[in-house]
């Protein structure tokens, strides 16, 4: 016991990262200041999964099948809708089904109020109009003066941006290519990435400027694709989901399609597919091998597995 006691803190690294179930982990830590000091110093490499409900807010440990029934939360987590989440705890949230959207840490309960109506130009002046969040992504949590959000929405836009000060959302740019569809966004090396229904894809990279009144306000710039997809067809019945990620390494941006049979029960297979930059671009099917996939709107996430030999997985 003495000699494990004093392992190799590469070693104790390794032990670590097989350790999946924060119980297992808290006891490893306990074992001595060595082990609790390698421990802080490699923290899980999987995220809780948050259970909300009205009654209580559950907390799930990925493979380690441990609930904490009564996680360090605040009770502001308690009942609202989820659009998408950011390290460090923070999630974007709407406290009833249409209105009430915030910015909620739900480990210390700070929140930043989201405006509830969107400002669309068009030739004829500047409207605004109520917004309701589908998803939404962070380019970095607050309070950094970087931190933007990029949400789907239902309203007169498909797409809306924001940056602390601002008094309304902004609308996506109406020239060029008009994002009609989006069925995920993420956020990779700088651009906010939405895609629609039919593969296509759009990045948008806003940019902090003063109205005349000296207002914060955003520009927008933009960049689409027209993207041929290598891979399968649909099969007759079938439903298709989309989801956008950054690869584990943060090199590639990845899509997910989901094929859904209700016939047959619901998902039948996935299939990952890798951005190929160049003339033209496509989508180009990825080996993900050594990979965990999570999917969900605005929130998906890449993980390395710590076995590089082993298939990837997708949940």
């Amino acid at each position: 016991m003495a000699a494990a006691a004093g392992l190799h803190q590469d070693v104790l690294a390794r032990i670590l990262l097989l350790l999946l179930c924060i119980v297992d982990r808290v006891r490893a830590s306990a074992v001595n200041k060595h082990w609790r000091r390698v421990s802080l110093q490699n923290p899980p490499p999987l995220p809780r999964l948050l259970r909300p409900s009205t009654a209580r807010t559950e907390t799930y440990r990925i493979f380690g099948g441990f609930v904490d029934l009564h996680p360090s939360f605040s009770d502001e987590g308690r009942g609202p809708r989820f659009c998408g989440s950011a390290p460090g705890g923070w999630f974007v949230m709407s406290s009833q089904p249409w209105r009430g959207h915030a910015l909620l840490n739900l480990r210390t309960g700070e929140r930043v109020a989201l405006p509830e109506r969107v400002r669309i130009p068009l030739e004829s002046g500047v409207i605004t109009c109520p917004m309701m969040i589908r998803a939404a992504v962070m380019s970095v949590a607050p309070p950094s003066g970087a931190c933007l959000v990029a949400a789907v929405t239902s309203s007169q836009t498909n797409l809306a941006f924001w940056r602390p000060g601002m008094d309304c959302w902004l609308s996506a740019p109406a020239v060029g290519p008009v994002m009609r569809n989006a069925e995920d966004i993420t956020y990779h090396d700088g651009w906010f990435c939405a895609v629609e229904s039919d593969d296509d894809l759009v990045c948008y990279k806003p940019e902090i400027a003063h109205a005349e009144d000296g207002a914060p306000s955003l520009t927008i710039r933009h960049h689409a694709y027209n993207l041929h997809v290598d891979g399968h067809r649909t099969a007759p019945g079938e439903i298709v989901s989309r989801y956008l990620l950054p690869s584990a390494s943060g090199a590639d941006l990845l899509m997910v399609k989901r094929f859904i049979a209700p016939a047959r029960g619901g998902t039948c297979r996935f299939q990952v597919f890798r951005l190929q930059e160049g003339l033209p671009a496509s989508w180009r099917l990825y080996q993900m091998s050594g990979q965990v996939l999570f999917v969900g709107r605005a929130c998906s996430k890449a993980f390395y597995t710590g076995h590089g030999g082993s298939p990837g997985y997708i949940y």
